[in-house]
């Protein structure tokens, strides 16, 4: 069990308003509430007896996340903050489905955002890198002569995102150009993202590295940086699992690191990551001068890295010596 996340009871429920208008044409219906939120309306058409939104941390644990019924039309409206983004999916009599009146999926998921994507993510011409695969996972290599590395934990989830992302940082000069890993974690990712230091003293590295990672994955990039000062320069961690392990004993990490001189680290953690919350303001405090920090709108969501990472490392990046 040391390795499963404590329960956090949800702070309050999410914020629902009237649904604004009776038009299940398109789902979600993104109004303007003020400069500040916006009314999310979630519809789904069609003989049911119960459709809930099962959308990212926004509708865990709460009963808002049961639509209302007017005829055949279902209907629910959040109001989130501007900027808000999440995956989602529909529970249609207890049957999960994407949005039919949504055509934004992702990765077999519905997607709802209340501003644009990363303009990072898209593709912009031929690609400008070669990708190759290796045991550990894949390799990029631009066209550019590399002048550092990039470790991604979970690299199998970032083979179609990160090239794009790379080619666009690099040819704005955002980046400069690196030699990217994407780091495979497999059927034995609890056990290696753990503080695992077999799995993280074998991981590649090469001239100033960075390294990155998401909940497991975040708590070993950092995990990574304070173990190898010498290899790793800097970590980036999103939504990072700093409570590990469970139990009597928890945050490990954050101990560890007040003991010693800190690594330089980037921590991004969601709004709606209560459980989170605690864990990441503790390594916050731990990390002082050498970390930087932001917050995104939203829950423990890969769709919300995807976009949050180009900052992420443009913000890593601009901070290492010349």
């Amino acid at each position: 069990m040391r390795d499963l996340p404590p329960w956090v009871p949800r702070p309050a429920p999410p914020q629902t308003l009237p649904t604004p208008v009776l038009d299940a044409t398109v789902s979600p219906l993104v109004t303007e509430v003020d400069d500040e939120y916006r009314a999310v309306t979630f519809y789904w058409r069609g003989p049911a007896k119960e459709v809930r939104v099962l959308a990212n941390k926004l509708t865990q644990d709460a009963e808002a996340a049961v639509m209302e019924r007017t005829g055949d039309v279902w209907h629910r409206t959040y109001r989130v903050r501007h900027g808000w983004r999440a995956s989602y999916r529909l529970s249609v009599d207890g049957a999960e489905l994407t949005d039919p009146l949504n055509p934004k999926v992702w990765q077999g998921h519905s997607i709802a955002e209340t501003s644009p994507p990363s303009p990072w993510l898209a593709a912009v011409g031929e690609p400008r890198h070669e990708l190759s695969r290796h045991a550990i996972g894949w390799r990029y290599d631009p066209v550019r002569p590399p002048l550092g590395t990039l470790v991604v934990l979970d690299g199998e989830h970032w083979v179609d995102d990160l090239p794009v992302m790379l080619d666009n940082l690099i040819e704005a000069g955002a980046l400069p150009p690196v030699t990217a890993w994407l780091v495979e974690s497999g059927p034995d990712r609890v056990r290696r993202l753990t503080c695992n230091d077999e799995f993280v003293d074998a991981l590649p590295h090469g001239g100033p590295t960075v390294i990155a990672g998401q909940s497991l994955g975040g708590l070993t990039a950092v995990y990574a940086a304070h173990r190898h000062p010498g290899r790793f320069v800097a970590a980036v961690s999103q939504s990072g699992s700093f409570w590990w392990p469970s139990g009597p004993d928890p945050e490990w990490l954050i101990r560890e690191l007040a003991r010693l001189r800190p690594p330089p680290v980037h921590l991004q953690v969601g709004t709606l990551e209560w459980a989170l919350a605690g864990p990441t303001a503790r390594m916050r405090e731990v990390l002082g001068g050498s970390g930087t920090y932001r917050e995104f709108e939203g829950g423990h969501d890969r769709y919300c890295w995807r976009n949050e990472l180009p900052d992420g490392l443009i913000t890593t990046y601009a901070r290492l010596p010349p």
